[in-house]
């Protein structure tokens, strides 16, 4: 973190060191992220636990403000610097929730199968050929339970399932970048979205015109470092020292306290502190931040608490979804809503974006010419479509699915970008909604089986690249980087890890068993996922319809919430916080948000901008600190790990 921060042309304009650095951090985020959750310190990416593209990116910047000062040649620019970190971000995309899934979907069938289940009349003979990956040579034995000595990795086996995936794969990795593409200029440009977990690189590698010292030399800087750093220091020292006195620190860095339980009939309230949250939190406009953990307790709380005490529960809400089912529905209603108003707001920039694909217009910030991004979108939707129908699925399926599940991706990108929640999973999947409408009798056994394998890359959904890929739009900007050089950073990235990942995860599981993982994925996914489609085609559930009832009543509410925040500036709440209400992953948010709500509020009314400037050092401070302590954290993990090894 030294004065290199002014912006340089690498040699050529090629950034090609940059391109090299960054293909090895995508290369240890693929690798890292399947070991970190293979010794229980869960994973190891971006919007889940933002290690993966921070970490390395403040090592770095460590490494390269030494270099200024001493070997100076040797120096990342801000430019290089600003695309490691990108691409950082996005190999995010692969490495486990795309990946890690995936690979438990295909290996799993034959591992858990038994005379109980029946999967081995009723579920594997189903499946197409080449979709899972059998048993021949102990090839899923081996997986689970480790190589024998002397065993050799039956890499033919395996080749034939993983190369038939493959398309699929790359089709919606590069779906998801063109829609990203489409809608950069009008979030960035129109709509000027606040992008507040890029405030750290930005804050951290001001412009060539900084306002006042670098945030790094305000002592409020260190002091909010080194709270969450000592939190996870004492925590990890406790390890070792059961006497250390500590907060407990949960799988995300929280520091957390016991949930308090108010009365038996509602759910108890989670008490806990996500200090990256609250350091996001102080970037993001005041209405979000209020909403948020103002729709929190009001739908997670005491709503749920109300439908339960009145015996108005709906049951589950599919596989994915966690918590109130109710309200699960309620807000996929307001997400509807919500992203309606997103493409009606995008109206003029989608008209003049085709436009200009006809005209063969572009211009040098573009990711991908306008021409490029949609011919690739609809070359990628007719992959996934063929490839989905072949393995199965219902052309009317396939229809309402695909469509959906791109739209949901969609919402991720626009919601994190807007409120740097980077824990945050919609409040459906894309499965559910047909299984709804259409029934399992409507989808038929292979239908249905073909969407059970869709979870595989669409059920926990955290880090997608249509996400991780808007945030990155002003780090583009603020570093000077083309359209080109970011395309080709991010695409070099993130089929770095479509490669590297499978193939870590896989050596990792012949090595050690992947049975013996603490994670839930190889041990859970298949038995859940697998036993909920089987129970569904043998006993089809009769329509209900409450869920439609509580999606309408979710659409209404984002309505009325939409039309107030739009025409009373009074209004102190963003339809945002009613839609991501439902998301399990609100508990690690909602109380930093609050904090963060209170600390912004007073700042701006009594100290204005100049007060606001002053406290950013304290923020920034506290994300830094939050990724050191994290690392101390792994750094525990690794250890005990090998000690018990």
């Amino acid at each position: 973190m030294a004065e290199h921060a002014q912006p340089q042309p690498a040699a050529s304009g090629r950034l090609t060191r940059a391109l090299m650095i960054g293909l090895g951090v995508s290369f240890f985020v693929n690798v890292a992220s399947p070991y970190t959750e293979s010794i229980g310190f869960s994973n190891f990416s971006w919007s889940y636990l933002p290690e993966g593209g921070a970490g390395p990116f403040l090592l770095l910047l460590a490494v390269s403000g030494l270099l200024w000062r001493f070997r100076r040649r040797l120096a990342l620019t801000r430019r290089e610097l600003l695309l490691i970190f990108v691409m950082g971000l996005v190999a995010n995309s692969t490495s486990i929730f795309l990946v890690y899934f995936w690979l438990a979907a295909i290996i799993s069938p034959h591992y858990f199968a038994s005379p109980e289940n029946r999967w081995a009349t009723d579920l594997i003979p189903h499946f197409r050929p080449g979709l899972t990956i059998p048993d021949r040579n102990q090839a899923v034995f081996w997986f689970y339970e480790g190589l024998p000595v002397g065993g050799r990795i039956p890499w033919r086996d395996l080749a034939g399932p993983l190369l038939t995936w493959l398309p699929l794969l790359a089709a919606l990795l590069l779906a998801s970048y063109a829609m990203a593409a489409v809608f950069r200029k009008q979030w960035l440009d129109h709509e000027k979205l606040r992008y507040p977990l890029m405030q750290l690189p930005l804050e951290l590698l001001p412009g060539p015109e900084p306002a006042g010292r670098p945030v790094y030399r305000h002592a409020a800087f260190w002091v909010g470092a080194a709270i969450p750093l000592g939190a996870a220091s004492a925590y990890a020292v406790r390890h070792y020292v059961a006497a250390c006195p500590a907060i407990a620190i949960d799988h995300l860095g929280s520091l957390s306290w016991p949930w308090v339980t108010f009365s038996p009939h509602f759910p108890a309230v989670p008490v806990c502190v996500n200090l990256l949250a609250l350091g996001v939190g102080f970037f993001v406009p005041t209405d979000v931040l209020c909403s948020v953990w103002v729709m929190y307790v009001v739908v997670k709380i005491v709503e749920v608490g109300v439908l339960t005490r009145l015996g108005l529960d709906i049951g589950s809400a599919g596989m994915f979804v966690w918590g109130s089912a109710a309200a699960s529905w309620q807000s996929f209603g307001g997400l509807l809503v919500l992203m309606g108003g997103t493409l009606w707001s995008a109206r003029r920039h989608l008209r003049a974006y085709w436009a200009a694909a006809v005209q063969g217009e572009s211009d040098a910030q573009e990711w991908l010419s306008p021409r490029s991004a949609l011919l690739t979108l609809g070359g990628c939707f007719l992959l996934m479509a063929g490839w989905l129908s072949r393995s199965g699925m219902p052309l009317h399926v396939i229809g309402l699915f695909v469509p959906l599940a791109m739209l949901l991706y969609l919402y991720l990108a626009r919601v994190v970008s807007q409120s740097g929640i980077f824990y945050l999973v919609p409040p459906q999947v894309a499965q559910n909604p047909p299984i709804y409408l259409f029934g399992p009798r409507g989808i038929g056994r292979d239908g249905m089986l073909a969407l059970g394998l869709t979870y595989s890359w669409h059920g926990d959904v955290q880090t997608v690249l249509a996400a991780l890929a808007a945030e990155a739009a002003q780090v583009q900007r603020r570093a000077g980087l083309t359209g080109r050089e970011m395309t080709r950073g991010v695409l070099l990235s993130v089929f770095t890890g479509l490669i590297v990942a499978p193939i870590g995860i896989l050596l990792l599981g012949y090595r050690r068993g992947a049975i013996t993982w603490p994670t839930w994925v190889f041990r859970g996914w298949g038995p859940n996922t697998y036993g909920q489609i089987l129970g569904q085609i043998s006993n089809p559930p009769s329509f209900d319809p409450r869920p439609l009832v509580f999606a309408l009543v979710g659409a209404a509410v984002t309505t009325g919430l939409t039309h107030l925040s739009h025409h009373f500036a009074w209004w102190p709440l963003h339809p945002l916080g009613f839609v991501v209400s439902s998301s399990f992953t609100m508990y690690a948010v909602y109380l930093a948000f609050l904090i963060a709500w209170l600390v912004k509020t007073v700042v701006l009314r009594w100290g204005g901008h100049k007060a606001y400037r002053a406290c950013v050092p304290f923020f920034i401070g506290l994300m830094v600190g939050h990724y050191a302590g994290r690392a101390v954290s792994l750094t525990v993990s690794m250890l005990s790990e090998r000690a018990l090894a």
